[in-house]
């Protein structure tokens, strides 16, 4: 119908021609008032204590402009919309009853003076809503003074001065190279982490090449040791001097070991440079102090010592008539006071790692390391109660207990050494308390030790009933002759120190074997990475909000070459934009959002992990279900994962699917849409596609995002043209056909230099992510060749034993040579008792490895998607190779052996 229209003094106003009734006025954006300017139309809000009048929540009170209308008081209503909301894309009307007109409230009438500006008051409340103001924020305050002589004007400001701060001006004052010393301390941190991890294991083997040295040592000096006691020598007077002895040498070996070590790190350096400048940082430095040769000598000085004092305390015991004649030791046929020490200890530290857990909570960071670490020392006191205590008390009883006393040392062995295999591997998926705990560094490293040590004591024990076996074996007799008995008969008679050299082996074998399964692990866990970061696209230009992207839609636009910009079957434009997401319970954290257009998703989009089946049944359809409704969104995988570190979210939120979130205006609290979860891509998103996707209109127009992103597909037949050489290495295809790869780098290099000018970075996906991933495996292949000199330490402790072993048993050889040993049967003497005691230790520290392996897929990986692998090869590599340097290591000594005639031999005696 037609409508009238005439000005009047305010403005514009429509009126029906029929009733002649004023149905609206339009009101000019911009007012002049006197003193004041041109100002625009503005709604005034106020309160305090001292405040002339208080207009209520949901009123308005209006301007006389507004008189033509004829409202009706508390009946009619305004529609009001804030200026800043809707520059910002808010258009939210908020309605507000009408309460009368201010110039005629008693105290107001000064200001129908400024009716030309001030449309109406409104609440305090109101105000800050539609000004998408924060809780209490004003913009002009007053102040009366309580008396009028005071000078409040110079009070106000001397109080002013003395609260301004930073915050109060919204200065953020970082310091900068403070924060990235921090930084750079905490990564240093985790390395250095790692190598306490992993170094632990190779310290151990390598207290127990000391240990073995100092047993057979003192076995060697046994007779001297037993001439001085019968001299009136005491006990403490032989520890003594065996400690100080011991103490010299270990002083200066340690400062030749730290220097070797400051070596070994300097070599460790160059593989860490070696690492980063491969993409680019040549920042990596090798730096010492001398604080860390001091550490290393101070730190292996001390655990020479106490392994010295610990072996001392034992020889020290040694029976003097047994000392001078040889032979071994009778056992005692009580308990030992040593033994029921041990016990009181270990269970006072058991309850001890009890009751911190009680007063810490489970929820601590020490608590899996102080639950594990309780049941191991429980099991320590408890266990021999039952194998050596209770047999040597009812002994007398019968022939079993009798039996049980007999044998209690190789029963202790196995009991506790299978009790502890089940504490800490078996029971670790079934264990409810320890469900809920994560393990830290300090945890990896009594886990490793006590299974490995388990696994030696289990074969300790099992030893002499293997031998046996073995020894009564007639294919084996028929085949070794007497060969093989004797030369397992050695190791079976001296148990401590077959079952060190075991735990050498194992040590090393188990540290060796983790940590390549772990690379393993992560090898198969990365290897889908490419394509969950790339789809079906190759490349990606990345800008900045500062400086958009600035491409034509068509790539025919893009100086191309015709056969490049042909190959191109897709380009999708990515805007980014910066939002707070807010959940039902009102938790807000600032993440990205990114828009994206119809040719993403027909072009299938990114891969996804999970969405909302009534969307689609592919991914693709899921895509373009959200690009076109305006209410979906997908979040990347962080939103949905935990760390593998302490089991929390990687993210601050959580969400599911289905889930409303609301995404909020960094700039404008008041720009408000609520939309909800379809989909979570791929578990890589949050490292190479981190934000939330929605489609490309609410992004632009209601959150002002920019083209920052662009994602470009090569055509599945694409090649590249016959003169393209290839500047960089050829990148794995990894999906996608060589040809394809070779065409994405040939259209990548063409981009580049076009591009980089107008600052567009150019970058192939599949590199970008294979970047990362090479860098963390060349990380542990450093750690695997630093674990690799626990097997040296191993392979020497074998060689030392054997040379050692030879000298002692020299008058042995000469008698097997006089009753008809040839030297060959010699060699495969000694040769059988090297392989015995290597196989068995680096088959244990293998199996327990494997078990241990599984326990941390378990903890870890499962739940990350990962599917279980064994690093086989790794496995067959360091039992073969390193038998193979073993049977090396000890050829010399053995061929030493086997070449001492007869009666030299006898002459020894």
């Amino acid at each position: 119908p037609p409508q009238s229209w005439c000005t009047y003094e305010g403005g514009l106003v429509r009126w029906s021609s029929n009733s002649g009734v004023i149905e609206s006025i339009r009101l000019p954006v911009l007012s002049t008032a006197g003193g004041f300017g041109t100002v625009p139309q503005m709604l005034l809000a106020f309160g305090g204590e001292n405040a002339p009048f208080a207009t209520e929540n949901g009123t308005i009170e209006v301007s006389q402009r507004l008189l033509e209308l004829n409202l009706v008081e508390n009946t009619d209503a305004f529609w009001v919309k804030g200026l800043i909301p809707y520059a910002f894309g808010d258009d939210t009307a908020h309605r507000l009853k009408h309460a009368g007109y201010y110039s005629d409230v008693e105290g107001l009438e000064g200001l129908a003076e400024l009716d030309a500006v001030v449309l109406g008051l409104v609440s305090l409340t109101d105000a800050e809503e539609l000004a998408s103001a924060g809780e209490n924020e004003r913009s002009l305050i007053v102040l009366t003074p309580a008396n009028a002589g005071d000078d409040a004007e110079v009070t106000l400001r001397l109080w002013l001065d003395e609260l301004a701060s930073a915050e109060d001006l919204n200065l953020n004052v970082r310091p900068v190279k403070v924060d990235a010393a921090a930084l750079a301390s905490e990564s240093s941190g985790v390395l250095a982490a790692m190598f306490l991890v992993f170094g632990s294991f190779t310290i151990a083997a390598g207290v127990l090449l000391v240990l073995t040295i100092v047993l057979m040592l003192a076995e060697a000096r046994r007779s001297e040791f037993g001439t001085l006691r019968s001299l009136g020598m005491s006990q403490s007077d032989a520890r003594s001097l065996a400690v100080m002895e011991g103490a010299m040498v270990a002083s200066l070996s340690c400062i030749v070991g730290s220097v070797v070590g400051l070596g070994l790190a300097w070599f460790i350096s160059i593989g860490f440079q070696s690492m980063f400048s491969s993409v680019g940082s040549g920042q990596f430095l090798f730096e010492w102090a001398w604080g860390s040769i001091f550490a290393g000598w101070s730190w292996g000085f001390l655990l020479a010592i106490g392994t010295l004092w610990g072996t001392a305390v034992w020889t020290a015991k040694t029976n003097i008539v047994v000392a001078l004649r040889g032979g071994k030791q009778p056992p005692s046929q009580s308990v030992s006071w040593l033994l029921v020490l041990l016990q009181i200890l270990f269970l006072g530290a058991g309850l001890l790692s009890l009751a911190i857990l009680a007063v810490l909570g489970l929820s601590s960071g020490l608590a899996y390391f102080l639950w594990v670490v309780s049941g191991v020392c429980l099991l320590i006191a408890l266990m021999p109660f039952f194998t050596v205590e209770l047999p040597s008390m009812l002994k007398q009883r019968n022939a079993r207990w009798a039996h049980l006393h007999r044998h209690a040392g190789r029963n202790t062995c196995a009991s506790l050494g299978l009790a502890l295999l089940v504490w800490t591997v078996g029971l670790h998926s079934l264990d409810p308390i320890r469900k809920g705990m994560t393990p830290d560094e300090l945890s990896f490293i009594v886990l490793g030790l006590v299974e490995v040590f388990a696994g030696v004591l289990l074969l300790t024990s099992a030893a002499p009933i293997l031998v046996g076996r073995l020894g009564k074996s007639k294919r084996l007799t028929k085949r070794f002759g007497p060969v093989l008995p004797v030369a397992l008969a050695h190791p079976l008679s001296s148990p401590v120190r077959t079952a060190v050299v075991m735990g050498m082996f194992s040590i090393t074998v188990f540290s060796v074997v983790v940590l390549s399964g772990y690379a393993e692990q992560f090898d198969n866990y990365s290897s889908s990475f490419v394509e969950e970061a790339e789809g079906d696209y190759e490349l990606l230009l990345t800008g900045s909000r500062a400086r958009p992207i600035e491409l034509p839609e068509d790539p025919a636009d893009w100086n191309l070459s015709q056969g490049t910009s042909d190959s191109i079957d897709s380009v999708a434009r990515i805007h980014r934009s910066q939002v707070f997401l807010e959940n039902a319970e009102g938790d807000r954290m600032p993440y990205l959002l990114r828009g994206f257009d119809a040719n993403f998703s027909e072009h299938g989009g990114l891969p996804l992990y999970t969405w909302d089946p009534s969307l689609g049944t592919t991914e693709q359809q899921v895509w373009m279900t959200v690009s076109d409704r305006e209410d979906l969104i997908i979040v990347d995988a962080s939103f949905g994962l935990e760390s593998v570190a302490d089991g929390s979210g990687l993210s601050t939120l959580s969400f599911s699917i289905g889930e409303s979130i609301s995404l909020i205006d960094t700039s404008n609290p008041g720009n408000v849409k609520i939309v909800k979860v379809a989909g979570f891509m791929e578990q890589s998103s949050y490292l190479f596609s981190a934000g939330v996707w929605i489609a490309d209109e609410p992004a632009i127009e209601q959150f002002d995002a920019r083209l920052t992103r662009m994602y470009v597909s090569v055509d599945d037949g694409a090649q590249a043209s016959a003169s393209f050489v290839a500047s960089d290495v050829a990148i794995s295809p990894m999906g996608k056909s060589s040809d394809v790869r070779l065409a994405s780098q040939e259209l990548a290099e063409q981009l580049e230099l076009g591009l980089n000018d107008d600052g567009v970075q150019v970058s192939i996906i599949a590199k970008d992510v294979m970047v990362i991933q090479s860098l963390v495996l060349a990380l542990l292949a450093i750690f695997e060749a630093y674990l690799s000199l626990g097997l040296i330490v191993g392979i020497a402790g074998i060689g030392v034993v054997t040379v050692r072993s030879v000298s002692e048993r020299t008058k042995t050889i000469g008698i097997l040579r006089a009753l008809g040993y040839r030297r060959s049967m010699v060699m495969s003497t000694f040769m059988i008792e090297v392989v015995w005691v290597a196989v068995l230790g680096m088959l244990n520290g293998a199996a327990i490895a494997i078990g241990f392996h599984r326990a941390l897929y378990e903890t870890f990986w499962k739940d990350q998607g990962a599917s279980f692998s064994l690093p086989l090869a790794t496995i067959f590599l360091v039992v073969f190779g390193g038998l193979a340097l073993v049977l090396a290591a000890t050829a010399y000594p053995i061929r030493k052996a086997s070449l001492v005639p007869p009666s030299a031999a006898l002459r020894e005696a």
